[in-house]
């Protein structure tokens, strides 16, 4: 049983347990003292108990949310009744069955996210009692090391900048000089990736006469660690900017002067004039400037044959070739719903009753093409069908036969996954670290475009033919390739095309 949708409901149901645990005094249930801290990524046990001890098999068990008031986990007469729980936490919660017989209530939760910090309440009930604890879960994560930069001159001194990425909570920044004196910073940009992980982005001036080491310091208050970067700037960046130019400018006059000079020793070794020696390295300077230009020409060369190349895949791909793609119904997530001729997917909110056989994902409401491919050229056309809009989420790709399919894995090349999604009005790209891809809005027909031999996956616009992203080259080591498709709306499925549709 869920929990009541309306406010009412909700409000009779929480009386209905005051008065139940009013009326009795059988047990407790006893929670930590403490917050619990996990990092992101890893798994962690919600620990609850019932005092005295006593077997809790019998009795309704349920963890919810205290911010939302909605079902994390509901165990009720032996069985773990999965359809009641938020859709954050489908798949990822196991109530530890060994500890039920002598009361012990603690509920695993696997692959922590930003969005699980906060409070869980768990409640205990029978026929005559109801009981209660509340356990906080503070969720964190370290960043990447700080990146500092030299961005500008700014007031006589230099804009400085320090970035880093993947902290949870908002970390703190701290510079310091090479004194160790603490340096106030002049702005501060902070944003959050889809994962819920912040990116911030600190900028300080720098004014002084001599060298020195500047340092920022990222620092995570709940886990106490940080991460730390030192850069080293010289006096001359602190003068004047023009006035630093110029100086550069007579320095690189000279010097140039000076390589004549030699030159025309090293040629005549005779008593020249500083004229001719000056029209030497002119000369030298004109023919390093021809190298430069042929460079950039061979550059320019290469970049014309790449795009050659890149257009000669993309019109062997589009025209003649298509792939008739169908699903593979022993690989769907029980909440995804096949058409008849398995060329179409949708969602829908009730799970069907399924063997969970092991191919068929658990964890993702995905499905794999019942097509295997492992060389040669294949492309297949997907149609987005329905209503499109801030809340679309569904995806489009290619992964690996191995895919993990039950428990929580990284959505990225890495994870065995070559993917474009949308979700909540952004169009990604699932490299491993989320790539924004400028289409807008999302195409209503993609081309996904796999070349076993190249390594290579590309997604193109059906209607124009231009190309919505290529992941980099990858090696797939003879491993087997299956077309990939997620769907998490009930208002949009997906549609496959091709000579049969």
């Amino acid at each position: 049983m869920g929990f009541p949708a309306s406010p009412r409901g909700l409000l009779s149901y929480f009386l209905t347990l005051h008065v139940l645990r009013l009326g009795s005094a059988e047990f407790r249930v006893v929670g930590p003292d403490r917050p619990l801290l996990a990092t992101v990524g890893q798994d962690v046990v919600l620990p609850c108990h019932l005092s005295p001890r006593a077997d809790a098999r019998s009795l309704e068990i349920r963890w919810i949310r205290y911010q939302f008031s909605e079902t994390v986990h509901l165990y009720r007469k032996g069985e773990d009744l999965v359809g009641a729980q938020m859709r954050e936490y489908a798949g990822r919660t196991e109530l530890v069955r060994d500890g039920l017989s002598g009361g012990t209530l603690d509920l695993r939760l696997a692959g922590v996210r930003p969005s699980d910090d906060g409070q869980y309440v768990c409640t205990v009930r029978d026929a005559a009692s109801y009981g209660e604890a509340t356990v906080e879960l503070e969720v964190a994560a370290m960043g990447s090391v700080p990146l500092l930069s030299l961005e500008a001159h700014q007031d006589g001194g230099i804009r400085v900048v320090c970035g880093s990425a993947g902290w949870y909570p908002q970390p703190q920044v701290l510079w310091k000089a090479a004194n160790g004196q603490r340096l106030p910073s002049v702005s501060q940009r902070r944003s959050s990736d889809e994962r819920g992980l912040f990116e911030i982005q600190d900028v300080v001036v720098v004014s002084g006469k001599g060298d020195g080491n500047l340092s920022c310091v990222v620092r995570n208050s709940r886990l106490e660690q940080e991460q730390a970067s030192s850069l080293h700037i010289s006096a001359p960046f602190f003068h004047n900017a023009r006035h630093w130019m110029a100086a550069l400018g007579v320095f690189l006059v000279l010097s140039v002067a000076s390589f004549g000079l030699n030159v025309y020793l090293w040629r005549r070794k005779v008593g020249l004039s500083r004229t001719l020696g000056k029209r030497d390295a002119a000369l030298d300077e004109k023919a390093a400037a021809l190298d430069e230009k042929a460079a950039r020409l061979e550059e320019r060369d290469t970049a014309l044959k790449e795009q050659a190349a890149r257009l000669a895949w993309r019109k062997f791909l589009l025209p003649e070739n298509p792939d008739v793609v169908t699903l593979d119904p022993n690989t769907a997530h029980s909440q995804l719903v096949l058409s008849a001729d398995r060329r179409r997917v949708r969602w829908q909110s009730e799970e069907r009753d399924l063997p969970d056989v092991p191919e068929r994902f658990t964890y993702y409401f995905c499905v794999l093409g019942q097509e295997r491919f492992r060389e040669g050229r294949h492309c297949w056309e997907v149609e987005v069908e329905g209503e499109v809009g801030g809340d679309t989420q569904l995806g489009v790709g290619v992964a690996k036969e191995s895919v993990e399919r039950k428990k929580f894995s990284d959505w990225s090349p890495e994870g065995g996954i070559w993917a474009v999604r949308h979700c909540y009005g952004q169009f990604t790209s699932l490299t491993s670290r989320r790539t924004l891809v400028p289409q807008s809005p999302l195409p209503s027909r993609i081309w996904v475009c796999l070349d076993c031999a190249r390594g290579l996956v590309t997604f193109l616009h059906a209607d124009t033919g231009v190309e919505i992203f290529t992941f980099p080259p990858a090696s797939f080591k003879g491993e087997t390739l299956r077309p990939c498709f997620w769907v998490g709306t009930e208002k949009t499925q997906l549609c496959l095309r091709g000579s049969t549709s």
